[in-house]
């Protein structure tokens, strides 16, 4: 997730309690997800659901969270927020993110009404009090009496602290009061291993096995530049759109083949076309708000099979 930036675990963002909830796109996407069982590693991916047993770090904030038995994840497409969604209950979820605030800070936003959404205000139905290093809280949803939830918050030794909130259906919220705590059992935090969003951003193993497609609609037709980019280090490549690899020319049109080569690690990097039959080319890579662009156009990016 980027949670209040949680490399999450969600995406980036950023939470702020300032009498109210605030939501900045800061990118909880930057979180790696690491499957216990294989141990292979993937950004996190907006909408798409993670399961009991996988581990989400966020290297930018240094949170790790585990994803408990019975509870499932995904991270909502541009508010970036991670949740955490009961297999057992269906009006039962867990919204984390990361804070930059000091866990008094925090107490003392908690000792007022907070909105949590327009016309949304979370009223605290117990003083919020620190036990153990833990800031905890139950609370009431105004305008929705058939919900009630419970607030935790943690901090750890390298400046970040994470939020979590539980909504229940309230005929429910009895047996809920302590899984937030439970939860922390499954969540830790280390060194923060990067400094910048996309800062362990590596393009040669984002990119590699990939099928890149932009499109384009103009008056009375449709332009798409294909790129097909295999295991093996070649490349299939069929464009469209005058200048889709290179400035103005159209030297580079129609369907292609070569090698290719990628580097760059970071926000930015670059891919070298070498073509069987015209000159090399150096293309600019650049990732910005989960979006690809090459050579300053934007790319859609999925697996496909046409290197067999």
């Amino acid at each position: 997730m980027h949670f209040d930036r949680f490399n999450i675990v969600a995406s980036r963002f950023n939470l702020f309690f300032n009498g109210s909830l605030r939501i900045a796109g800061i990118g909880l996407l930057l979180l790696i997800i690491t499957m216990s069982s294989a141990m292979s590693q993937e950004r996190v991916k907006p909408s798409k659901s993670y399961l009991a047993g996988e581990v989400i770090e966020a290297p930018l904030y240094g949170i790790r969270l585990t994803l408990p038995e019975h509870w499932n994840g995904f991270l909502t497409r541009s508010t970036e927020i991670f949740t955490l969604n009961s297999d057992t209950t269906g009006d039962t979820s867990i919204m984390i993110f990361p804070s930059e605030e000091s866990l008094q800070d925090i107490e003392t936003r908690w000792r007022g009404k907070v909105e949590f959404s327009p016309g949304i205000v979370l009223i605290p139905e117990s003083t919020p009090q620190i036990t153990g290093g833990k800031l905890t809280s139950a609370f009431t949803l105004s305008g929705n009496e058939n919900q009630q939830g419970y607030a935790f918050a943690s901090c750890g030794d390298f400046g970040f602290c994470y939020t979590a909130f539980l909504m229940v259906g309230a005929s429910r919220a009895e047996y809920y009061g302590d899984v937030l705590n439970k939860l922390a059992a499954n969540i830790n935090f280390f060194q923060p291993t990067i400094t910048e969003y996309y800062g362990d951003y590596e393009w040669p193993q984002e990119l590699k096995g990939k099928y890149m497609v932009t499109y384009e609609r103009g008056a009375g037709s449709n332009k798409q530049n294909h790129l097909w980019l295999c295991e093996d280090g070649t490349f299939k490549s069929q464009i469209k759109r005058k200048g889709g690899l290179k400035g103005s020319t159209g030297d580079y049109k129609g369907k292609l083949t070569g090698t290719y080569t990628i580097e760059g690690t970071g926000a930015t990097g670059r891919i070298q076309l070498d073509f069987e039959k015209l000159t090399p080319l150096q293309l600019p890579l650049e990732i910005k708000d989960e979006v690809i662009y090459m050579n300053g156009l934007r790319y859609s990016i999925s697996g496909h099979d046409q290197c067999k």
